[in-house]
């Protein structure tokens, strides 16, 4: 017994290891592959959890291990559906039929460690030899990792992730830089933002977009669909908000807010406040508010509907939310797509639990960002569109004002260490953007250099932070009206007529 025991032990070096009075692992069914699969099907006991115990805890509280009880369970179960419901070559780097495809024996049922490792028939023999890692890759086509079961029709989780900002953003090519790789590649997100230092095939490679396993641990964890954070999680450790969080006050030569979404959604922390500005005595935007909101950004950002044909009724496409966006554009069938939209061929089924009615949301949504455009045209409008913010009468605005009055282009210079309030008004400005009013964020505005006149050498670069105003509209709308009371008082310059400069003192009227 004591020589079993020392040989298990030499076997297993890298989880808690677990005594057992007998052989760590059976002889694989399929032999050929040299999946092992499980080791007790009626305890789900996998043969790599009696090695790696603290895993094999943690994967049998997950879905993966009911995966095919899921499957039997199911009205549209086919049997083209076993192999991702099962130990196969599906999820791996083996291409011909292993496990359940080669045998159909029971050991293969669930989706178990060898399901996205691979074989561990060697590493059970020799685990300092041979380390069967698993690939966090994701993309459409991919024989190997989560892509290779989650996509088609019914869970398109791969397709819509692919393209969503997540999948194919233009920020990854900043993966690699320091500073940028926490939030902008998978292997920075997974150790600096979720101290995870897993081994894994692209580990160090070349950065990889935010794939599925910087949000889902695969291996399972206390929060709901194995995600390595809470979404209801109202301060900067929640999972969305711990990268879109970044830059959300001004600092000295700042050129825009960066990834400001989630303190602008929870109300906190974010933007230029003048002086005497206030927000209501910490009032929160209703969006941002867990007592009324609890899934704060899934609620809006990962909607799941199935669509059917509008003649026949039969199914045509689930869709899994992962486009993440939200009130997403819908295409002729009713499919979320991320081209252009009219607002009426928006989906906004998410909105209704809170709001009256799709159509009651849209009409708000509509007005508040009409109200965010008209307050946005008082601080800057280009009027020239050369796109450099000029003095006015060229330019419209307070800011041009500014540099009109001061006559001193350092008011919004964003190359030197002085902060100016002017600077804190462009800010805002940038924060509360819309699509409709793009100009203000990251692209080739610059400002004049009245010396000179020729355009200061640094751009604006602020991300996409508003939402079209949904992430906080009683904020957003205080914070606009109270810069440009400040540069009328600060500056003296004249009030814009014709424009109510009322701050509010309640959210009520959002919540219709």
């Amino acid at each position: 017994m004591g020589v079993v025991a020392l040989l298990i032990a030499t076997a297993c070096s890298e989880d808690n290891v677990v005594y057992q009075d007998q052989e760590a692992f059976n002889p694989p069914a399929d032999s050929v592959s040299g999946m092992l699969g499980y080791y007790s099907i009626v305890e789900h006991q996998t043969t790599c959890g009696n090695c790696h115990a603290d895993t094999q805890v943690e994967w049998v509280e997950t879905a993966h291990a009911d995966a095919w009880a899921g499957l039997q369970s199911s009205p549209g179960a086919q049997s083209f559906c076993e192999g991702c419901h099962t130990v196969s070559e599906l999820g791996n780097a083996l291409t011909a039929p292993a496990g359940w495809t080669a045998t159909q024996d029971s050991t293969y049922l669930d989706v178990q460690c060898e399901s996205c490792h691979g074989p561990g028939n060697d590493h059970a023999g020799s685990p300092s030899t041979t380390q069967p890692l698993a690939s966090i890759a994701v993309d459409t086509g991919a024989t190997n990792g989560c892509g290779e079961c989650h996509n088609d029709t019914h869970h398109p989780f791969v397709e819509q992730w692919k393209q969503s900002k997540h999948g194919s953003g233009t920020s990854f090519s900043r993966g690699g830089s320091s500073g940028c790789d926490e939030c902008h590649s998978a292997q920075g997100a997974l150790v600096q933002q979720f101290n995870s230092n897993a081994d894994y095939l692209e580990k160090d490679g070349d950065p990889l977009p935010i794939v599925c396993a910087v949000c889902h641990d695969p291996h399972g964890g206390p929060f709901e669909g194995q995600l390595r954070a809470p979404v209801e999680d109202d301060t900067r450790r929640g999972l969305c908000v711990v990268c879109h969080s970044r830059e959300t006050v001004p600092t000295s030569g700042t050129r825009g807010a960066h990834a400001a979404q989630g303190p602008l959604v929870l109300g906190e922390d974010v933007g230029w406040w003048p002086d005497g500005f206030e927000w209501l005595n910490g009032l929160t935007g209703s969006h941002g508010d867990t007592d009324v909101n609890e899934g704060l950004c899934t609620t809006c950002h990962v909607v799941m509907f199935e669509v059917t044909d509008e003649a026949t009724g039969e199914f045509v496409f689930n869709s899994v939310g992962h486009t993440f966006e939200a009130i997403s554009c819908l295409d002729a069938e009713g499919i979320p797509t991320t081209e252009e939209c009219t607002n009426d061929e928006r989906d906004y089924s998410a909105c209704v639990a809170c709001h009256l009615s799709e159509g009651a949301a849209q009409v708000l949504y509509e007005n508040f960002k009409d109200t965010l455009n008209l307050l946005l045209d008082q601080i800057w409008v280009d009027t020239d569109g050369n796109e450099i913010l000029d003095p006015a009468p060229t330019d419209a605005g307070v800011l041009p004002l500014i540099l009109q009055i001061t006559g001193d282009d350092k008011q919004i210079d964003r190359s030197d260490t002085l902060f100016t309030s002017a600077e804190g008004i462009l800010y805002n400005a940038q924060l509360a953007a819309t699509h409709d009013r793009e100009l203000f964020l990251d692209g080739a505005t610059v400002v004049i250099d009245q010396g000179t006149g020729l355009p200061d050498t640094v751009s604006f670069s602020a991300h996409f932070s508003a939402g079209n105003g949904v992430h906080n509209p009683p904020f957003l709308e205080a914070l606009l009206k109270a810069s440009i009371r400040h540069a009328i008082d600060f500056y003296g310059i004249p009030a814009p007529a014709g424009v109510d400069l009322t701050i509010r003192a309640d959210r009520s009227q959002f919540k219709r």
